[in-house]
């Protein structure tokens, strides 16, 4: 029953005292009834806290004896308990999503549903981020929560469908073919390894690091992605095409290690010192990766704001699959993606294929008609 988050214009401000004209006014949060609270600052805000708090008791009160007051921390906790397990997240995606669920439980937790507003949900929404993209990801997982609410019958409707779809622009540049090579050029060998690898069979970076040679067997590369590992148990068998081959053979070098893409530590550490995540010294971490990639991104002359990352050769490796002729539900497939559409806004932003098409004869043409 209790006010909405508040706009940084007014923060400190009692729940449901608002700006009016040359004072202040008091809105119920349930009848939504306004009253002139007079132009004293001190008196407007001390009345707000009184009126919030009586309230506040009269809800709990009611609530004790009927049971009845449900909250939007309810419908997370049956959005968690019901919903989730079935939608067969990967553990990745499950954290990410966990964080913004305990940013609604934080912001709109103690919201009494059947008072809980458009408004309500819109104010948290803009309070929350001011990422564009963000507020488009709370907003999708708040709907997710209240349609529990709907379902349980505690609300009617949804209001945080009826809020601002937010749209928002991708910033970061797509990677093209030069400027992929130019990277390339300045990159080590254990790099270059990792970038073809990403670009011929358009694996994640995490994925990249974790192939081992123990993968490569009949005639292919084996894959699980570890981000469907645990949602939609998408196994990949990528046939050893002479491209990916001669890679492959590229990565067997000196350095005697089970990954496929693996490089000496610059600094010999015990092993009680080395990072946990770690199970061969020759092993490279994701984040060393990005950290690669981005050095020699700046060795190349090519950093710049917004400049593409690794996780862009995934995306431009796609592109240059359907420039020679693949299908896209055949990069969709390779990609690892539940839906053609995901794969679409990975493709976005590349030059789309020409498509070769026979023309039609309509009745008539090329045909010699009758003369009047």
């Amino acid at each position: 029953m209790m006010g909405r988050v508040r706009s940084r214009s007014r923060a400190g401000w009692p729940d449901n005292l608002y700006p009016n004209r040359d004072g202040f006014k008091y809105r119920h949060p349930v009848t939504r009834r306004e009253t002139w609270m007079g132009k004293d600052k001190a008196k407007a805000f001390a009345a707000a806290r009184q009126l919030n708090a009586l309230l506040s008791q009269a809800t709990d009160l009611v609530a004790r004896v009927t049971g009845s007051a449900k909250t939007v921390a309810d419908a997370v906790e049956v959005f968690r308990k019901d919903d989730i397990p079935n939608r067969k997240w990967g553990a990745r995606t499950a954290a990410e999503y966990e964080i913004i669920i305990r940013r609604i439980e934080r912001g709109l937790g103690d919201k009494p549903l059947e008072s809980l507003s458009v408004k309500d949900c819109a104010e948290w929404l803009r309070a929350d981020t001011e990422s564009e993209r963000g507020r488009q990801t709370r907003r999708l997982v708040l709907g997710w929560i209240l349609a529990c609410a709907v379902e349980e019958g505690w609300i009617d409707s949804n209001p945080a469908t009826v809020t601002r779809k937010f749209a928002f622009t991708r910033k970061r540049q797509r990677l093209t073919l030069e400027t992929f090579q130019a990277i390339r050029a300045a990159a080590p060998h254990w790099l270059q390894v990792a970038m073809d690898l990403s670009l011929l069979t358009l694996l994640r970076r995490d994925d990249v690091v974790s192939l081992t040679f123990a993968d490569v067997h009949d005639g292919a590369l084996w894959v699980v992605p570890s981000k469907t590992e645990d949602s939609t148990l998408v196994k990949l068998k990528i046939t050893l095409t002479p491209e990916l081959q001669a890679v492959l053979t590229r990565a067997r070098d000196r350095v005697v290690s089970p990954y496929i893409v693996h490089r000496l530590p610059e600094k010999a550490r015990p092993q009680q010192k080395r990072a946990k995540a770690r199970d061969h010294h020759t092993q490279v971490l994701p984040e060393q990766l990005t950290r690669a990639f981005q050095d020699a991104r700046e060795a190349a002359g090519l950093e710049a704001e917004n400049a593409p990352t690794f996780h862009e050769i995934r995306s431009l490796g796609g592109a240059l699959l359907r420039q020679s002729g693949w299908t896209l539900q055949q990069v969709q497939q390779l990609m690892g993606h539940a839906s053609t559409t995901m794969t679409a806004v990975y493709l976005d932003g590349h030059d789309a294929p020409w498509s070769e098409v026979q023309p039609g004869t309509p009745l008539g043409v090329g045909q010699r008609g009758e003369s009047n």
